[in-house]
């Protein structure tokens, strides 16, 4: 795991290469590496957190034997041994035990088809100077576990791990995007393949970028979907051997591996994956709120397979703080709940591993979510026509005595609309209530829910449908965002097992009653696992990961509206200042508005 940066065409590179690199240190605390080429006016440089191969042959920019093909890299390759023996078979030579070194020799073996071969989580740049001219690639993993952001403007190119990198190119990144802060409001986060700078790019997962030529192309080389898979007498079956072998595969390290533990099945189902002569360090989060603490269910599961968790607690005092840790982390309005305990487990584990895995995933894949289960209840009234729907939506939620918000206020909206309200942070209306008067009136016809949109298939099943929309936007955008920055702040590398491509093509490819039983929220799953975890982890409620927002904000809210009144959101028009952040999830939208008051300083 590590940090990275390459300039193309970009004035006085070395000190711009070196200032990009050098802000991306906390990713790569162990070594760093800056090369340039001034034949080609290139340069890469890398941060590097050693974790396979620690000798200083693993430093990057790494080439092959005739260092004319060179990459600077971050993540791992879980299948780097096997791919290394056929390309040694093939006449390769290599010079270190790394897992990068084989990527290079696989791009040079197979050409940009190389990707196919790899299993893992990485961003990377291949810079290729053979032949006539260079040619430069980018590639994101296929899920979006590790981030890579861009910048283009004529022939000059940029990128690197994180925006704070790129904020340094000089004339390469614009203002802040008004449409990405919008978004930001609908989502909680500013969705791809936007940033909240409108310079700046994310390159979404399982796409490549080329650079030759002068001229830049984009191709997708993956797509969530399913192969097809037996039927429910080996699908558990399937689901357990294949999830043991993705856990077993991510404790490939040079170092200490630990597991994140959280008390939930998502979580557990790693840790009771581990093999059982291997004894891994867990970690934990509690909070002061005793609903959300579900650190008793951590330690029985540790207890059960015989290893030592690690605790820490997060209470209320430390929002305020929070606010600064949390924008700078992000550089850009970032409101998940959980950013502040993933903060603090990651903490936590980087004080005894340099290696941690993780649960996440297991909603997107195995259907977790209660709102899958919603919408399908609020579409059975669309066999009505639409005008129907909509009289009758509008008949029932003019009645006082009847929740808004349940299904009867969304009768008479279309069904990507109907997935955003269950997903939203603002709604529409409020959105447009809370804005100052330019901004509402610039956004009054806006797609609220383009992103959806984009990812939103017809001819899939309602269950796989949204999975699929989870998978391409709030998963790589929101969940693998939020412990990506978190971890990589204290330089810990964490891997999430349950996003093996290969185990999440498997299980796609299932029906969905196979999948999700009878409607039950990660049933299968819960079968796989069924006799090897306690039956008090797996048949309890679901809670989620996530901050006592609305719990806390009786002790925050105050000075947070004090401050928010008075802020650089309402001092550039962006909000009101009367603005009403009550309701429905108040804390949480306070928690919310103060980060996107901390970004707006920047306007």
């Amino acid at each position: 795991m590590c940090g990275i940066t390459g300039i193309v065409r970009i004035d006085d590179p070395t000190r711009t290469l070196e200032r990009m690199t050098s802000v991306l240190a906390h990713r790569g605390p162990d070594d760093e590496g800056v090369r340039t080429w001034d034949d080609d006016r290139v340069g890469l440089g890398h941060r590097r957190l050693s974790i396979i191969d620690l000798s200083p042959a693993g430093r990057n920019p790494l080439t092959n034997e005739t260092d004319d093909v060179w990459i600077t890299f971050n993540g791992e390759i879980y299948n780097y041994v096997e791919l290394r023996r056929e390309l040694i078979a093939a006449g390769h030579r290599f010079r270190s035990d790394t897992d990068t070194e084989v990527v290079v020799h696989a791009y040079e073996e197979w050409g940009d088809a190389h990707v196919d071969r790899l299993r893992g989580m990485f961003a990377y740049a291949v810079y290729d100077r053979r032949g006539d001219g260079f040619r430069l690639l980018l590639t994101r993993d296929r899920l979006g576990i590790k981030p890579l952001f861009y910048a283009h403007e004529g022939d000059r190119l940029a990128f690197a791990s994180e925006p704070k990198s790129l904020l340094l190119v000089p004339g390469m990144v614009g203002v802040p995007d008004r449409s990405a802060l919008f978004d930001y409001l609908t989502y909680g986060y500013v969705p791809a393949p936007r940033s909240a700078w409108t310079g700046i790019k994310k390159l979404e997962p399982g796409h490549q970028l080329v650079l030759e030529r002068g001229r830049v192309t984009r191709r997708r080389y993956w797509a969530a979907k399913g192969t097809e898979q037996p039927l429910d007498l080996v699908a558990a079956e399937m689901v357990r051997t294949e999830i043991g072998r993705a856990v077993a595969e991510n404790l490939t390290a040079d170092v200490e591996v630990g597991v994140f533990l959280s008390g939930g099945i998502d979580s557990s189902s790693v840790v009771a994956s581990v093999p059982s002569d291997v004894v891994v360090p867990t970690f934990s989060i509690g909070f002061d709120v005793a609903v959300f603490d579900e650190t008793e269910y951590a330690r029985l599961v540790a207890k059960t397979f015989g290893h030592l968790n690690h605790e820490r607690v997060v209470v209320s005092s430390d929002v305020e703080a929070a606010v600064g840790m949390v924008s700078d982390m992000y550089d850009e309005p970032f409101a998940d709940g959980s950013a502040l305990p993933t903060s603090s487990v990651s903490a936590l584990a980087r004080e005894h591993v340099k290696v941690a895995l993780s649960g996440d995933g297991g909603d997107e894949v195995f259907g977790g979510y209660a709102r899958y289960g919603a919408w399908a209840r609020r579409s059975r009234l669309d066999f009505l026509p639409t005008s129907m729907r909509r009289s009758l939506g509008s008949a029932l939620t003019s009645v006082p005595a009847l929740d808004r918000h349940t299904w009867f206020s969304d009768i008479g909206v279309d069904p990507i609309s109907r997935f955003g309200r269950l997903i939203e942070l603002f709604t529409p209306l409020e959105k447009r209530r809370m804005l100052g008067a330019d901004w509402a009136e610039e956004f009054r016809d806006y797609d609220d829910y383009w992103r959806i949109r984009s990812s939103w298939k017809d001819d899939l099943d309602p269950i796989t449908r949204l999975q699929v929309v989870d998978l391409e936007t709030y998963l790589p955008d929101d969940i693998l965002t939020k412990v990506d920055r978190a971890s990589m702040a204290v330089g810990l590398e964490v891997r999430p097992p349950l996003l093996d491509h290969i185990l999440v093509e498997k299980v796609l490819g299932l029906p969905p009653k196979t999948r999700v039983p009878g409607g039950e929220p990660k049933g299968l799953l819960k079968r796989a696992m069924r006799g090897t975890l306690p039956s008090e982890v797996l048949d309890r409620p679901k809670r989620g990961f996530s901050a006592p927002w609305n719990e806390w904000s009786d002790r925050f809210g105050p000075w947070a509206l004090e401050r928010l009144r008075t802020g650089a959101a309402v001092d550039h028009g962006l909000l009101r200042s009367d603005f009403d952040a009550g309701g429905r999830r108040g804390g949480a939208k306070l928690w919310a508005l103060l980060l996107l008051d901390r970004f707006a300083e920047r306007l």
